[in-house]
């Protein structure tokens, strides 16, 4: 009996499995069919750019500093104390206008010391002059008086022959005719050599001059005053400094020779430089928010090594009036027109080299031509390209796809 029962027990779990089995397969057979719904293909909502095939003026981007061609530095002429300094760092100066004022005291002195050296050397060549007519008249006075020693001295050497004459006598007139010798010598020196003495006079009154008129130059010079239009950049004495020649005062620059440097990059100089020999550039700046217009003068004479690029220099031709050198300045210079082009807004651009249109509900995927940029027709800035598969009037996506992909289905929306 026990025997019996662990046999029973021992298939009963077999038996539930079976019983368990048997009903799934039941419900399975007794099934209700139910129709598979089909899974729709989802459509990414996008938004849509109108494609206009035209003629286009890229833009080019370019930063630079204000500066200009004409920054000087004013410097004293002479030593002298500074006397006023009316000049004010960050004035507009017109020209000639007095910025530092030196004492000319020291100044006046030395001037009436020059002039009365030079009074001093005309008198004295007035002297000479009457001195050179008188050598030259007593030169013939000269000459006859040693003649008429020299007749003595003859006379007196008869008479000492003949001993009517004592021998001093003839020794007094011979010392006398010796001495008439040599004042005549003296004299004929003199008026030979007149034209010489005359000539270094001259050269002593030319240089007392040449001082005269430098010191009356250096009066002058106290008053140091702007060259042109310019804004003082810096102030460098006080009243009371003692400068000497060449040591700086003021610091200034020209308002109406402004310019701004702007790298130009490698890409942008061909087609500038063909602007620049053609019809121009048209230029737009804005230095600290402000507008200003500019022009295109020149290009740097060199480029340093490793440069991207070589400078261009834009002459300010309004609005510089409150311009600082320095000044950091954004320039977007619009270079000649790229036929068959298309501007883009930023985000329609994938990889920076294809684009998709839109052709029934479907992402077509288009290779373009990155040209730089230009600006659209409501006024912002887009990215110019080219591409021969596109034309006026088809649809391009701008709105950035994670998934973006040829064929992909999309939904255009409204903006």
């Amino acid at each position: 009996m026990s025997r019996s029962r662990a046999i029973v027990r021992l298939l009963f779990p077999f038996a539930i499995l079976g019983l368990a089995a048997a009903l799934a397969a039941l419900l399975w057979l007794t099934r209700a069919e139910v129709p598979a719904e089909p899974v729709e293909e989802r459509a990414w909502p996008v938004t849509t750019t109108e494609v206009t095939v035209a003629a286009h003026r890229p833009l080019l981007r370019l930063q630079g500093y204000v500066e200009s061609p004409r920054v000087a530095t004013l410097s004293a002429a002479v030593t002298a104390d500074v006397a006023a300094v009316p000049a004010r760092e960050g004035d507009t100066a017109p020209a000639a206008r007095e910025l530092v004022r030196l004492d000319d005291r020291e100044l006046r002195l030395t001037l009436d010391e020059r002039e009365a050296d030079l009074v001093d050397l005309r008198s004295q060549r007035e002297v000479e002059e009457r001195r050179i007519r008188l050598d030259r008249e007593e030169v013939t006075r000269e000459q006859e008086l040693l003649e008429l020693l020299n007749r003595e001295v003859a006379r007196l050497q008869d008479l000492s022959r003949e001993q009517f004459a004592s021998p001093s006598d003839l020794d007094r007139a011979q010392q006398e005719q010796t001495r008439q010798r040599q004042a005549l010598a003296e004299r004929r020196f003199s008026v030979d050599t007149a034209e010489q003495r005359l000539e270094q006079l001259d050269s002593r009154l030319e240089r007392s001059r040449a001082l005269r008129d430098r010191a009356a130059l250096d009066l002058t010079r106290i008053a140091v005053e702007s060259p042109f239009e310019a804004r003082i950049a810096e102030v460098l004495v006080a009243p009371g400094d003692r400068v000497g020649p060449g040591e700086p005062l003021v610091r200034l620059y020209d308002i109406n020779a402004l310019e701004i440097r702007a790298t130009v990059p490698g890409h942008g100089l061909v087609p500038l430089r063909l602007a620049m020999a053609g019809d121009g550039v048209e230029v737009r700046g804005t230095v600290d928010e402000q507008p200003v217009a500019l022009d295109l003068s020149r290009f740097a004479g060199q480029a340093g090594r490793g440069q991207g690029g070589v400078d261009a220099l834009f002459r300010v031709t309004a609005g510089g009036e409150d311009l600082v050198l320095g000044r950091f300045a954004s320039l977007e210079v619009l270079l000649p027109a790229e036929p068959d082009s298309i501007v883009l807004p930023y985000e329609a651009l994938y990889d920076a080299g294809r684009v998709y249109r839109v052709v029934d509900d479907r992402m077509e995927v288009v290779a373009v031509e990155r040209l730089g940029q230009a600006y659209r027709a409501n006024g912002e800035r887009g990215v110019l390209v080219r591409a021969e598969a596109l034309a006026s009037g088809d649809q391009v996506v701008k709105t950035q796809i994670p998934q973006a992909m040829h064929g992909l289905r999309v939904r255009v929306v409204e903006q």
